[in-house]
């Protein structure tokens, strides 16, 4: 195992990890600092957004010019929006500063996949996966808390300040072992493809860009921009997804809608989570963090769990699973919103929360083992990128009603009500689409029966 190429990977998703932690502990100081309420969900939706293109951007580099060269790109873009970021006047510059990052996130994202693939040993690459798995725990469990000890202490912007000189040490030790193996340029029907999705994967990022736009604005333009966002999701997505997907088709189109509704509930919720329980219940950037740390915590713990399940019991233990986890999630985000409303009392946010995220760690994995079940082996990448797609739209889209109506709506305890009915809605429509997923396998089972008999 490349021992210096393994410390660069995990130290960069480690990195990479605790910048996405952090920035939703912290975002609300940025809004007050920079007067930019108005544009408090686009700092979540933009950076998702163009994430969701520079995973597909980095991927295709990658494939026609090297993994070393996707990799530079990725960390400096990465590292220029952070520096954007901390330098930012104005809460568009912000904005702009976190459409920057999530191009080099997206790649950093999809680069560890790429890199293990190619350049591990086969009876590494459990170990390696493993290792970047667990890159997450840490910043999950410290990351808020570090940020609002910074934010409280210091500046919100040292966040960003102090995640470039980690990069820097970072960087040279995951690019340099790629240096060599580039990749040959695609060509015929190969290159044809990687364009096709390049261009669908940036289409969805604007369309969906101009759906959150529109829904944030009160006037014509607004309404024009809403519609066109939506025809061009639903163009842009029949490209990078299997038929079917919003039908709510059985199997695999079923599958992505799931993991992508279950993540709009929580993440979609986690992206005005601390704002709200600063203004509606006053509770501090680090009381905030606690909350968000002991979410990240209990996902992780819900993804050991059912590891532990599937050995034990087999996928025919799945569907209790999933359908466990989702309602862990529907019933935790709905005390969760009661308790920031003030409707039961405040401690209840912790055990609410935790049994969101306790849900979340065990029906969303359970989920994305289904989709692979669902897949022939050469269909794999193909299919990594269309989870993590749905992922950031779907987040980008919550992230983004969220921020629309905490703009618009007036008071602020009506827009975040309203915003927690959003992201509920989301995980009692995952819950009930979860039963389509087995919905076409007892057909197919009857179907090979009688080819059998025959």
């Amino acid at each position: 195992m490349p021992r210096t190429l393994s410390l660069g990977l995990v130290l960069v998703v480690l990195i990479v990890a605790f910048e996405s932690m952090a920035v939703s502990t912290v975002l609300p100081r940025v809004a007050e600092q920079l007067n930019g309420l108005a544009l408090y969900g686009w700092a979540s939706s933009a950076f998702l957004l163009s994430s969701l293109f520079g995973a597909v951007l980095g991927g295709v580099l990658a494939d026609r010019r090297g993994l070393a060269y996707g990799a530079i790109l990725a960390l400096v873009l990465f590292a220029f929006g952070l520096l954007v970021g901390a330098a930012s006047p104005t809460m568009l510059i912000f904005v702009l500063a976190r459409l920057i990052q999530g191009l080099g996130a997206g790649g950093l994202a999809a680069l560890p996949w790429a890199v293990i693939s190619t350049r591990y040993p086969p009876q590494a690459r459990a170990k390696m996966l493993a290792a970047i798995s667990s890159a997450w725990l840490l910043p999950a469990l410290i990351g808020p808390l570090i940020a609002s000890v910074m934010a409280d202490t210091w500046s919100w912007r040292v966040v960003f300040w102090g995640l470039v000189p980690l990069l820097a040490v970072s960087a040279p030790m995951c690019v340099l072992p790629l240096r060599v193996r580039v990749r040959q340029p695609q060509k015929g029907e190969a290159a044809l493809g990687s364009r096709r999705v390049l261009w669908a994967a940036l289409a969805l990022a604007v369309s969906a860009g101009a759906l959150v736009e529109g829904l944030r604005r009160a006037d014509i333009l607004g309404l024009l921009l809403g519609a066109v966002g939506l025809i061009g999701v639903g163009l842009s997505t029949r490209v990078l997804f299997p038929a079917g997907l919003w039908r709510f088709k059985s199997g695999l189109p079923s599958a992505l809608m799931v993991r992508g509704l279950a993540a709009f509930a929580i993440m979609g919720t986690s992206s005005f989570l601390p704002l709200a329980l600063n203004e509606l219940r006053g509770l501090t950037l680090t009381g905030a963090g606690i909350v968000l740390s002991l979410g990240g915590v209990t996902w992780t713990l819900g993804s050991w769990i059912q590891a532990r399940i599937e050995d034990a019991r087999g996928e025919s233990s799945r569907p209790a699973r999933i359908r466990a986890g989702l309602s862990g999630v529907t019933v935790g985000v709905g005390l969760t919103a009661l308790s920031v409303l003030g409707v039961v009392p405040l401690w209840v946010i912790y055990p609410s929360w935790v049994l969101a995220c306790l849900g979340m760690g065990i029906g969303y994995t359970s989920v994305s083992l289904f989709a692979m079940s669902n897949v022939k082996a050469q269909g794999a990448g193909q299919l990594s990128g269309q989870l993590a797609n749905i992922e950031s739209l779907m987040v980008a889209l919550a992230a983004g009603i969220g921020g629309a109506l905490i703009a618009r709506v007036r008071p602020l305890d009506g827009a975040f009500t309203l915003a927690f009915a959003v992201t509920l809605l989301g995980a009692v429509v995952a819950l009930a689409v979860a039963g389509r997923l087995w919905a076409g396998q007892k057909g197919n089972v009857e179907e090979e029966k009688e080819a059998n008999l025959v």
